[in-house]
């Protein structure tokens, strides 16, 4: 659970705290002079994220042209995604909606096939039991009274090559879907306030989120702390690509858009946890 020290000796009740900060994103991706779908998004995941009442929902709402409405210009597709009589797209989410992702910007939002979505999902589920063994590191180990937070470094980048099979033209829908993305995380330890920072607990707990968010100090986890810490954490046997479409092999290891202005650098891995994975359209 998240307590802090906020006199020395003297520490607040289980509160929601860090739960997700740093966020960041790309610009939307433009193909053929059209913009559809995010390129990149960042975000620290915090333990709170699992706590009762801490999760969100934020269903997928941005239309548009290209969605569900006719594309602009000339020259364009034919149809919209929500009339591919195909494929089932979603608008999938880069940064979770239950991690307070938004649903309602296309810069969170980028078109994915129901299997490709369904396959991110999946790595989803993995790291929020990440962020429920953080949690109970947090509410278990010394009585809850630990001077650091467990957290996770999470980036989705898209796909620079689209969909469609090259040549991409523009006349052609899929050319304004990402052939996949590229899910990449990091798992962090970050200090929690130090003693005496604030003087009673109606000040910590409103403050902490605040001060996590101006805190660069993540260090990243190894096996000296996560051994200890995370017994149960389970073991990262995620595929390095998940593929649903054997005509996509060929782009596996393709080029990504950078990630967002403001987020952190990708740092190198540093545990057998650390991970990445290209998440293909089906």
């Amino acid at each position: 659970m998240s307590k802090v020290q906020y006199a020395p000796g003297k520490w607040t009740a289980d509160s929601i705290m860090f739960t997700k900060r740093h966020e960041a994103h790309g610009a939307l991706a433009v193909r053929h002079g059209r913009s559809m779908g995010g390129t990149s998004a960042y975000a620290l995941l915090g333990p709170d994220m699992t706590m009762p009442g801490a999760a969100t929902n934020n269903p997928p709402s941005a239309i548009g042209a290209g969605w569900d409405l006719p594309w602009g210009g000339v020259g364009g597709p034919g149809i919209c995604f929500t009339q591919d009589g195909n494929q089932t797209w979603v608008r999938a989410h880069l940064i979770n909606g239950e991690w307070e992702g938004s649903g309602a910007s296309w810069a969170n939002l980028t078109p994915m096939t129901s299997g490709g979505n369904a396959n991110h999902k999946w790595v989803e589920g993995r790291m929020k039991t990440y962020l429920q063994n953080f949690r109970a590191f947090d509410k278990n180990n010394n009585g809850g009274h630990n001077n650091y937070w467990y957290g996770l470094q999470y980036w989705v980048q898209a796909s620079i090559d689209p969909w469609a099979a090259p040549p991409a033209a523009a006349g052609n829908l899929y050319s304004y879907a990402p052939n996949m993305i590229r899910v990449t995380w990091r798992i962090v330890t970050l200090p929690k306030p130090a003693p005496g920072l604030w003087a009673w607990p109606p000040a910590a707990v409103a403050g902490t989120p605040a001060w996590i968010q101006a805190t660069p100090a993540l260090t990243p986890a190894t096996m000296a702390t996560i051994g200890p810490d995370l017994p149960n954490i389970p073991n990262n046997n995620i595929p390095a690509v998940l593929v649903n479409n054997a005509a996509n092999m060929a782009s596996i290891g393709g080029l990504v858009y950078a990630v967002p202005p403001g987020a952190p650098a990708i740092p190198a891995v540093a545990s057998p946890y650390d991970g990445t994975v290209e998440i293909m359209q089906d």
